[in-house]
């Protein structure tokens, strides 16, 4: 969720004759350096930021320069505030022409932005990026052709998240170019037309304006163009290609495995996902229930698929229930089919099927939802699939069958990694009729490569006909040479590693409290020594070293380094090693680029994997014990932080207190602080020298 700031004053009321916004000469240049909001040459203007370094010059006519570093979200953005009266039909066409130079370095986003209230949506309309191409894989619906190119969409769910009306739960459309560029046309109604194409209700709209984001990173833009034209006739999206199913014949498979996996909550009920099953809850109606749109670019009205669900209920005796298709009929009204029915006895798991279901003829906004016929009973749900026409999914054991699926549920989730470990621990059997299935590597044995090899199942389901073999000790030229010892991480909980900056620090407890909290509670964590500093405090290093600790190489002198030629470079790195390789033994360590700025001659000359970040504590731009907490647990809550490498210091007594109160309570959570190379190691991944790394993924 990207945060806006919301203040919204003096907004005239929107034309629907096609106009465009018309220019003016700015009496003085405005320039913005901390969150803000107004009206220049007719356009709102905003910079939003929750920490860092940002600036944004507004240059006349809706264009702008800006430049941020050290932020963890800032957004700068030029358009109109409408009154969330209207929607896109009847506001028309908004259209802007835009050119900007553009030059992100990490996270960030070139592109239209706004939101919609009925529903309360956030909407992102993307045509270049830096670093990572958002949303990930997170919701896929299909794509359209809109303005001559090739668009992905995609839906997202935020839940209790700061919006317009404070926090709440909103879906995020997403339309995302498939090749980027920084300028060109951008026709909004066209998307919001292809989104309610895909099931995505259209809202009334509250903001249109052409951003750029940035996202954990530094960079900047000049928007040298940024012509907003509202009203007039909206261009008709291009059909998309029909989706074409996967070699099961599934269109779409929800297993839950590690998040509710697009599914919604419908009226009151509230939704979780854990260990591969969809839980139900908090219903006041019967209709209540879990609910995912679908796409028509995929389901086709007329069609016909073949639908099945696993429900389960452990409150009554016996309960009915209904696998249910809403949609708006051609006839303009809102329609209810029942897919299928059936009742459910207490504690048993029925399977809600219909193996050739019609989708009717001009239905739009397609909702599937599972409900119960009368009563409020929580229950739950799992596998859920849609496929090809006479598909019959084998309630009893068709997914069991594959390998990996330990528990013989009918899915492979982590509880069936849970269940290998514990046989390896000596604490349960595995049973004899699913031997087969906890041998993914086929050699008559169940041990740590099954494992192995059924974690990147998870984590790569692409990959999961992959074998793995014990692995030879050996270098291999080019990879790290990873000797982390995993065998105290649990890898079926999340991870992640902190890392600390310049160390070590003479006359401080700090660095001493940090080791102490988190191997109090038996986490490690990554330092990154600074050269110059070792002499005299040899005896932090050592004693992290023996703590656990990986120790790590900050250069000699902590210079930019791609200020400094090839030589020089080679000279700070290997300076910094030599001293860290008296202390410890060790002959190759993990760089930390200082500054985190980094150029192709240090990525050649560095020889070992060069680690940056994701996450920010922002200790050294002040940031409070509570801020840094903040941070780590907001992380912790929707996930996001798992896999993720956090930046912080040994030398503030924010950051301290912060490790004294994390350690602990992310024990209690179920979470892992790790050191860098463990936690590679442990999900499998393949660190390679001269590439720069911020997280596992």
């Amino acid at each position: 969720m990207k945060k806006i700031r919301h203040l919204l004053t003096g907004i005239a009321a929107v034309s629907l004759v096609a106009s465009m916004i018309p220019a003016y000469t700015a009496s003085a240049a405005i320039v913005l350096y901390d969150s803000d909001t107004g009206i220049e040459d007719g356009y709102n203007y905003e910079l939003w930021k929750d920490s860092g370094n940002t600036k944004m010059e507004l240059t006349g006519n809706g264009t702008f320069k800006c430049e941020w570093n050290n932020i963890n979200n800032c957004l700068f953005r030029t358009g109109k505030k409408f009154d969330c009266t209207q929607n896109y039909k009847e506001i028309g066409n908004v259209r802007f022409d835009y050119e900007v130079d553009y030059h992100p370095d990490g996270n960030s986003y070139l592109c239209v932005y706004g939101w919609t209230k009925e529903p309360l949506v956030e909407y992102y309309i993307v045509d270049s990026w830096g670093s990572w191409r958002p949303p990930g894989n997170e919701g896929y619906l299909g794509e359209a052709t809109i303005d001559g190119a090739v668009y992905d969409i995609y839906k997202t769910v935020r839940v209790d998240k700061p919006s317009i009306v404070g926090n709440a739960t909103f879906d995020q459309y997403w339309s995302v170019r498939k090749d980027k560029r920084t300028s060109g046309t951008i026709n909004v109604a066209s998307h919001f037309a292809a989104w309610e194409e895909m099931g995505l209700p259209a809202g009334k709209l509250y903001e249109a304006a052409l951003n750029i984001e940035g996202y954990q990173s530094a960079g900047s833009a000049t928007v040298l163009k940024n012509e907003m034209t509202i009203g007039g006739d909206i261009p008709d999206p291009e059909p998309a290609t029909e989706a074409q199913p996967d070699e099961n014949g599934y269109y779409l498979q929800s297993t839950f495995t590690s998040s509710t996996d697009n599914w919604s909550s419908r009226g009151d009920a509230k939704i979780s996902a854990s260990d591969g099953i969809l839980y139900v809850t908090g219903r006041t109606d019967n209709w209540h229930g879990a609910s995912v749109s679908l796409p028509t670019a995929t389901f086709v009205p007329g069609n016909a698929y073949s639908f099945s669900v696993m429900a389960k209920q452990d409150k009554t005796a016996t309960e009915e229930f209904r696998l249910t298709l809403e949609y708006d009929g051609a006839d303009g009204k809102k329609h209810y089919d029942t897919i299928a029915s059936t009742d459910g006895i207490n504690g048993e798991w029925i399977q809600l099927a219909n193996t050739s279901f019609q989708i009717p003829e001009g239905a739009k906004n397609l909702l599937l939802y599972v409900e119960t016929a009368d009563s409020t009973t929580d229950f739950c749900i799992d596998d859920a699939v849609i496929a090809t026409k006479g598909t019959k999914v084998d309630a009893s054991g068709t997914l069991s069958a594959k390998l990996g699926d330990v528990t013989l549920d009918g899915s492979v989730t982590v509880a069936d990694l849970i269940a290998i470990q514990k046989y390896l621990l000596g604490i349960l059997s595995i049973p004899e009729n699913s031997f087969t299935n906890a041998d993914l590597n086929s050699d008559g044995k169940v041990n740590i490569y099954d494992m192995i090899l059924l974690k990147q199942q998870l984590l790569n389901p692409e990959k999961k006909n992959e074998s793995v073999t014990e692995p030879a000790e050996q270098r291999v030229e080019g990879q790290w040479y990873n000797t982390a010892d995993i065998s105290w991480i649990d890898t079926s909980k999340p991870m992640v590693a902190i890392a600390f900056d310049d160390g070590p620090i003479a006359g401080s407890n700090y660095p001493a409290r940090i080791q102490n909290a988190l191997s109090e509670n038996g986490f490690h964590a990554t330092f990154f020594y600074w050269g110059e500093r070792i002499a005299g405090n040899e005896a932090e290093i050592k004693r992290a070293q023996e703590l656990g600790f990986e120790i790590a190489n900050h250069t000699w002198s902590h210079p930019d380094m791609t200020t400094l030629s090839a030589d020089q470079m080679k000279e700070e790195i290997q300076k910094c090693a030599n001293a860290l390789t008296a202390i410890t033994g060790q002959e190759e360590f993990l760089i930390r680029p200082p500054f985190l700025s980094v150029n192709d001659t240090f990525k050649q000359v560095a020889g070992v994997p060069l680690v940056n970040c994701s996450v920010y504590s922002m200790d050294w731009e002040k940031a409070t014990k509570d801020q840094i907490i903040n941070t780590i647990t907001s992380g912790m809550a929707d996930g996001s932080l798992n896999g993720q490498i956090v930046l912080a210091h040994e030398n503030y007594e924010t950051t301290t207190q912060a490790m004294e109160y994390l350690a602990p309570y992310m024990k209690s959570q179920g979470w892992q602080i790790v050191t860098v190379s463990e936690m590679f190691k442990a999900n499998g991944k393949t660190m390679y020298n001269g590439t720069v790394y911020n997280n596992i993924y």
